[in-house]
């Protein structure tokens, strides 16, 4: 049975707004039912292969992307100010991640809110308060986040159980180009979703997941992952302080001190695999 999702707007508060669901921003969740404590709070995820399996083609999540990202253009104003940094600082992680062959596109919004997220295709975007706010280790947590996001296909397994899946991947299985009928009326589609926030919204395991795979990418790719636990803590201090600069996402996302003791148990894990972190 398709399932349905509630309307929410899409504000730019950055998949960290806990961060780290998208990193303290890192993304909205949807919560779920309490789930049993591991003492490996990633045992769910270590053993995962991810692939394009049942989901829409590559090439297909690819032209959905360029398609959700031409909507997104429509919404916020991209600016470049911060992006040669957050380029650099992205494209270290993503090749790092377990999805290096994508070509990942970097973004920045202008909004003084913080917070980032991520759409299928490769197309990672965060604000230019994120931007201003991490040091370069705390900026690529968020940055590897959401590219862990697009690793694990979430969007696309969002997309699949909803009631429009099958009319969008027939459009984008004829799509040919960015004119015409076709394009146009995926456009309002996809549109619709964006305004939603529909394909930006994730469970509290997806956003873990991310949390996983972003720890061990930024350590792959030369950061300190001490990072991401800074972040969070950043984060929570200005929660604190005046949660407003978080957006509407943050209170959706999972405990920022559950997600700090995780990212601690993956460093010293990693550390005990005589694995040589940056920072060390």
């Amino acid at each position: 049975m398709k399932r349905s999702f509630p309307t929410r707007t899409l504000r730019i508060a950055l998949s960290l707004c806990v961060m780290l669901t998208a990193a303290p921003v890192f993304s909205t969740t949807i919560p779920r039912a309490a789930r049993p404590q591991y003492d490996d709070p990633y045992a769910d995820f270590r053993n995962a292969r991810y692939s394009n399996a049942g989901l829409l083609s590559e090439r297909d999540e690819i032209k959905l992307g360029t398609q959700l990202h031409r909507e997104i253009t429509k919404r916020f104003r991209l600016t470049d100010s911060g992006l040669d940094r957050v380029e650099r600082i992205g494209q270290h992680c993503a090749k790092a991640s377990l999805r290096p062959a994508l070509l990942y596109k970097f973004h920045v919004i202008q909004s003084r809110e913080i917070n980032g997220f991520s759409l299928p295709g490769g197309h990672v975007y965060v604000t230019t308060a994120l931007v201003k706010l991490a040091n370069d280790s705390e900026l690529a947590s968020v940055l590897a986040h959401e590219v862990g996001h697009i690793v694990a296909r979430h969007s696309l397994k969002t997309l699949k159980e909803s009631q429009d899946y099958d009319e969008i991947a027939k459009s984008l299985g004829e799509l040919t180009g960015v004119a015409g009928n076709l394009a146009r009326d995926l456009g309002v589609a996809l549109g619709r979703m964006v305004g939603e926030g529909f394909l930006v919204v994730h469970t509290r395991d997806e956003e873990r997941e991310a949390d996983f795979l972003g720890v061990r990418a930024v350590s792959r790719a030369g950061f300190d992952p001490q990072g991401m636990i800074t972040m969070f803590q950043k984060l929570r201090r200005i929660e604190e302080q005046d949660s407003s600069l978080l957006g509407t996402l943050f209170s959706d996302h999972p405990d920022a001190q559950e997600r700090i003791d995780n990212t601690k148990y993956e460093i010293a894990r990693m550390r005990r695999g005589r694995v040589k972190l940056p920072g060390d």
